[in-house]
């Protein structure tokens, strides 16, 4: 996405966000009954956690920001686990109170907060954090150049960026204009004066496909509930489930999941 999303509406980014660019905004309304069946709604926290172990240390006095935190899994579990402090910003109320209905069930309320905001504006007072999560919701503001451009001046020094995102190899043949280019997508970083430090590739395609399936099936159970007790906007909920499964059918064939692990570009000392 080339255009800066700040000049979208919230609305417009959470439809993105979920793939289905071109709905009608009201389906967002329904998305706390669509996706009940889930609490994590993006990139598992096991990887999120086993990136911040392999290139944080001191987890317990790390400071954890992730954005689009959706039902607040990811936080929750990393705070539980490395006993660290996380921020999480979602634009859905219902899914920020049961985020933090889930960081009172894990003990770790204290530690682990949610708050219902724009992360597009809400970012300009954020602060500085050692660990920066995007979490499957692509680059919030605008191209990766622009997002990185933003994120890197709310890192603390030897701070990281983990982008859980997806891309294709320069000679595919897939023409989407939501998927960027591997090449593209390093240039970006490169550019944002960034550096890709690592790249923790899905080795577990199979069982990546079956979660994909049985989420696609939930969704689409939903979806059919609704449109028997929603007949005004019976067809919504069709093109929403017609749009999911062609979402999972590209994730399946066409992509490459990675978790991208970004630092600050430091340039090698001369001796």
């Amino acid at each position: 996405m080339e255009e800066n999303a700040i000049n979208k509406t919230l609305q417009e980014c959470i439809i993105r966000a979920m793939d289905v660019e071109g709905m009608d905004t009201k389906i967002i309304k329904y998305l706390p009954y669509i996706l009940q069946d889930h609490w994590e709604l993006g990139t598992p926290a096991d990887k999120i956690i086993s990136a911040i172990k392999k290139h944080k240390r001191d987890h317990a006095n790390l400071d954890v920001l992730e954005l689009g935190s959706g039902k607040g899994a990811a936080s929750v579990k990393i705070s539980s686990e490395l006993k660290c402090r996380c921020f999480g910003i979602d634009a859905i109320e219902d899914f920020v109170e049961y985020a933090n209905n889930k960081a009172k069930e894990y003990s770790v309320s204290d530690i682990c907060t949610f708050e219902k905001n724009d992360v597009r504006t809400r970012i300009k007072t954020v602060g500085r954090y050692d660990v920066i999560v995007l979490g499957g919701i692509g680059p919030v503001f605008g191209n990766y150049y622009s997002t990185l451009s933003e994120l890197k001046l709310h890192l603390n020094d030897n701070g990281v960026i983990l982008i859980d995102d997806a891309y294709t190899e320069d000679d595919s043949p897939t023409n989407n204009p939501g998927i960027v280019k591997k090449g593209e997508l390093l240039e970006q970083i490169k550019n944002a004066g960034m550096t890709l430090a690592e790249e923790m590739l899905e080795n577990n395609i199979s069982g990546i496909n079956e979660e994909y399936d049985s989420m696609f099936e939930n969704i689409k159970k939903r979806c059919m509930e609704l449109a028997e007790k929603r007949l005004d906007d019976k067809a919504l909920f069709f093109e929403f489930i017609e749009k999911q499964k062609n979402e999972f059918d590209i994730m399946k064939t066409e992509i490459i999941p990675a978790m991208l692990i970004i630092k600050m570009y430091q340039p090698a000392a001369f001796s």
